[in-house]
């Protein structure tokens, strides 16, 4: 409940200063005590009251004499709570839970004013027997005996924190049933203070949650400027900052109505709710008549907005009775929880003073109601019929003033239902539940058990509120109890504001659990609402979007789409999230796909072909042997090397083998197995060309006395091993240092390639480098070589077969390098079946053709006749063969 009326409040000091200087006994609170209680009933033990019953005093002193005040501004609503407690002791009476004892209250009335209610606490903390009405003076009040036991009330917190200050004299327990202040839950500073509601920090609390959940990030924010307004507005706007909530405005409102500035200040008020369009959501702090002040101007300019009451206004009667409300927008709220009082409505109905009881207050409504006198102006309550007539004040006019009935039959035979109608759920089922808790406090204090309770009602205060503090009992199927702070955890109704045929109906459709403090929605169609407002700053980012913030306020920013390969599944996401490493995301995705697994399988196409011309080069090599093992001595077999053929041919087929290993799905070993065996096979091919190259210069090229001198460096088959070995030794540090690997490639987009990385490239360029110096050298030898006899034409084919060589790995390497998915593996696969082929057909198939087809070239005769023909011709031209046959044959 809010704060008011800050400026006749205590301070703390002062207040204690001024209750020392009343106990002194004795001292007399006034002339005539009697006139102080408004409501009394004897018992064996008595329960005091403080309720604002009257809304103002009227001739406040001005310090001058501290004359009588009168107290002006009669409240129903307040008026109702009062005869909830009168209920609920008459029922405990008549029941069985405190057998054989009788309750008794003295209730008094604090006309909203802080003085009074602290002369009303010292009245009910006087000695119990004692003419006089005084509070002793002692060292000690552990045998302290006030008139009452408990005291329930105040309503408003600024009222309950200095009575409370002073029932901490004898540790009076004092159970409020509206006073939701924070403070209050300090135990060091208010031991003695209970309540059946809980702190205002729940209540922040609550609407900030509920505003996050219905996804709302720019509201407004609305006070008063009393305490009240400005702790609630400090501490919501502290809870949203933690829910990422931003504030588009927050305005303070003064609390005192009726001026001209507080008319100016309204009007400016809901200018600035019209020029921020996008906060369409509007918490509000304030009290009623405020509350009506301003809807009624929103009305009048046709505004809609979604507002978010407080539990001070939430379930008002007041607001809800204003015409045209529902033009203001849909109206949410936060009440305390409320349950049905058994018989409550009757005793409405039925109001009468019990007999030996007194109750000023039932007879000061009588005359307000049913006499039609002057005061009757004065009376706050809701017009059921018609609001237009509703004064600021919370007064009716006279001209419509609806609550003032003549009749003609006997005041006290007179019942209707207007304080049925009147019936404000959460306080009166608040006070009902701090009475109960009394009750059940007495219960265990006294031992009742078994239809008895021990006789004896001299017990201190202090020992009523060990029994209050361990308290538990259940009201609708749910425990009530007090925590270690004092206060109810009975957390919160959420309220919808429903019309209903003209009547607005306050709908419970979820709750607060201050125990988790979560927000709990019981209607779905709740969600639907929700959604159907918006109240952000911008537009929310969607799912595969991210926010980037451009201002102080980090509710306004613009959504930008997450990169490839990132995702968002939520909305307003700050960041997006980086796919796992084999998944891949189009840019903008709210989700990641699982990669393709590719790699250069063996039922591609391209791979087929390719496997079909390597064995085709092997089935051409076996050829190859049959026609060298059957012809082995004949001229062309031993022109390609005799028996040394079987080596070449042998190594021939491991180059077409080592294709096998570039493809279909790659492994460690034929990773690292398969560059090698390449690259040592056709060195041994191409360290045997070399040798032939350097036979034919050696047979055709050279003078007789340079002949002599590279004769002695013509060693076949150290050659052929020396240029292996090189090739051995490169390969081997290759290997060992960094060789090729089987990995896994994420570098294409929605693709896990499967390759093998050679380690390092240049280990990789130098093997393939160290072949083409070779082939260069072969090249060069065979050129040199080319004016031999064209009986064989080995020059020529020797020259032709190195060409495509270089043609093929010159070719090779800037493919390869451009080249990076599955199609990789191939276009090295392309270049050794060339190589291998250039080969084969250049200096294999032409001596199968001349073994086979040109008969007379396969003799030593026809040999000898085309070497003497060459040799002729030479000598015309001064040059000498005669090394030629022995070299060829």
């Amino acid at each position: 409940m809010q704060l008011k009326f800050l400026g006749t409040m205590f301070t703390v000091k002062a207040a204690y200063v001024w209750a020392c200087l009343l106990l002194y006994c004795p001292v007399k609170a006034c002339d005539t005590v009697d006139d102080l209680i408004g409501a009394k009933s004897q018992g064996d033990i008595t329960i005091g009251g403080i309720f604002p019953i009257h809304g103002l005093v009227e001739n406040v002193n001005t310090g001058n004499k501290p004359n009588a005040e009168k107290c002006k501004v009669f409240d129903i609503q307040r008026f109702i709570w009062l005869q909830s407690m009168i209920h609920t002791i008459e029922m405990i009476n008549n029941s069985t839970l405190l057998p054989g004892i009788k309750l008794g209250y003295e209730i008094h009335d604090s006309c909203t004013d802080s003085t009074r209610a602290v002369m009303a606490a010292m009245r009910l903390l006087s000695k119990t027997n004692s003419s006089e009405n005084c509070v002793e003076v002692r060292c000690n009040y552990t045998d302290y005996q006030p008139i009452v036991k408990a005291v329930i009330g105040e309503v408003y917190s600024e009222l309950s924190i200095p009575i409370a200050r002073i029932f901490n004299v004898a540790l009076m327990p004092q159970i409020s049933f509206a006073s939701s202040a924070a403070i209050l839950s300090d135990k060091l500073r208010f031991m003695s203070f209970l309540r059946t509601v809980p702190s205002d920090i729940h209540q922040t609390k609550a609407l900030a949650e509920f505003i996050s959940n219905s996804h709302w990030n720019w509201i407004g924010v609305i006070a008063t400027d009393d305490d009240y307004g400005k702790s609630a507005m400090t501490d919501f706007i502290s809870n949203t900052q933690q829910l990422d909530i931003c504030i588009a405005f927050q305005e303070q409102i003064s609390s005192f109505v009726g001026s001209r500035q507080h008319d100016e200040a309204i009007q400016a008020l809901v200018s600035k709710i019209e020029a921020t369009p996008n906060a369409n959501v509007l918490v509000l702090f304030a009290k009623s008549q405020i509350v009506v002040k301003l809807l009624k101007e929103i009305v009048w300019r046709n505004i809609t907005k979604t507002w978010i009451a407080s539990d001070a206004w939430a379930i008002s009667r007041a607001v809800a009775s204003m015409p045209n409300i529902k033009k203001v927008g849909n109206i949410f709220g936060l009440a305390f929880k409320m349950g049905q009082i058994s018989g409550f409505s009757e005793h409405l109905r039925n109001l009468k003073t019990r007999p030996g009881a007194v109750n000023k207050f039932i007879e000061e409504y009588r005359q307000l109601r049913f006499t039609c006198s002057e005061e009757s102006h004065d009376v706050t309550m809701t017009n059921k019929s018609s609001s237009e007539n509703y004064s600021i004040s919370g007064s009716l006019k006279p001209a419509s003033l609806h609550t003032c009935t003549k009749i003609n039959e006997s005041i006290e035979d007179f019942n209707d239902d207007y304080l049925v109608q009147n019936i404000e759920p959460s306080g009166t089922y608040a006070t009902y539940l701090a009475v109960q808790s009394v009750a059940h406090a007495l219960r265990n204090l006294l031992k009742c058990h078994e239809g008895t309770c021990q006789k004896n009602s001299n017990f201190a205060p202090w020992q009523l509120l060990e029994a209050l503090r361990q308290v538990n009992f259940t009201e609708v199927g749910k425990p009530f109890y007090f925590d270690k702070s004092g206060d109810s955890v009975n957390g919160y109704n959420l309220i919808k504001w429903i019309t209903d045929k003209g009547t607005v109906q306050f709908k419970t459709v979820g709750e607060y659990n201050v125990l988790d403090r979560k927000i709990y929605i019981n209607d779905k169609t709740i969600r639907n609402i929700t959604e159907a407002v918006f109240s952000n700053c911008t537009v929310s980012c969607k799912p595969g979007q991210r926010k980037t913030v451009n201002s102080s306020q980090t509710c306004c920013y613009d959504c930008v789409p997450c990169a490839e390969g990132y995702y968002s599944v939520g909305w307003d996401v700050n960041n997006c999230l980086k796919c796992s490493i084999d998944q891949w995301s189009e840019a903008g995705s709210s989700v990641c796909f699982n990669r393709t697994t590719q790699f250069f399988k063996w039922n591609d196409g391209f791979a087929i072909v390719l496997i079909v011309f390597a064995c085709l080069g092997v089935i051409l090599i076996l050829a190859v042997v049959i026609m060298v093992t059957l012809n082995l001595n004949t001229p062309p077999v031993k022109c390609i090397g005799g028996m040394f053929c079987y080596v070449i041919l042998f190594s021939l087929i491991l180059s077409f083998v080592s294709t096998v290993f570039f493809i279909g799905e790659p492994t460690s070993y034929g990773c690292y197995i398969r560059q090698p065996l390449f690259g040592i096979s056709f060195t041994i091919c191409v360290s045997w060309i070399l040798i032939k190259s350097f036979k034919i210069v050696l047979a055709f090229k050279f003078d007789p006395v340079d002949r002599q001198k590279m004769m002695r460096l013509y060693k076949p088959i150290p050659i052929l091993l020396t240029c292996n070995v090189i090739q051995i030794i490169i390969c081997t540090l290759w290997l060992t240092l960094k060789g090729p690997r089987f990995v896994k490639s994420y570098d294409i987009p929605k693709i896990i390639l499967l390759k093998c990385e050679e380690g390092s490239n240049v280990a990789f360029g130098v093997m393939l480098g160290y072949i083409a110096v070779l082939a260069l050298f072969c090249f060069q030898l065979a050129f040199m070589g080319r004016k031999v006899p064209d009986i064989y034409k080995e020059a020529k084919f020797i020259t032709f077969s190195m060409l495509v060589y270089l043609i093929v790995w010159i070719s090779f390497v800037p493919v390869y390098i451009n080249t990076d998915d599955q199609y990789l593996p191939a276009v090295e696969v392309v270049a050794i079946l060339a190589s291998n082929y250039g080969i084969l057909c250049c200096h294999f198939l032409p001596k199968c053709y001349i073994v086979y087809f040109r008969k007379n070239a396969n003799t030593a005769t026809g040999v000898m006749q085309r070497v003497s023909t060459y040799h002729r011709n030479a000598a015309n031209h001064g040059q000498s063969s005669a090394l030629g046959e022995s070299l060829w044959t």
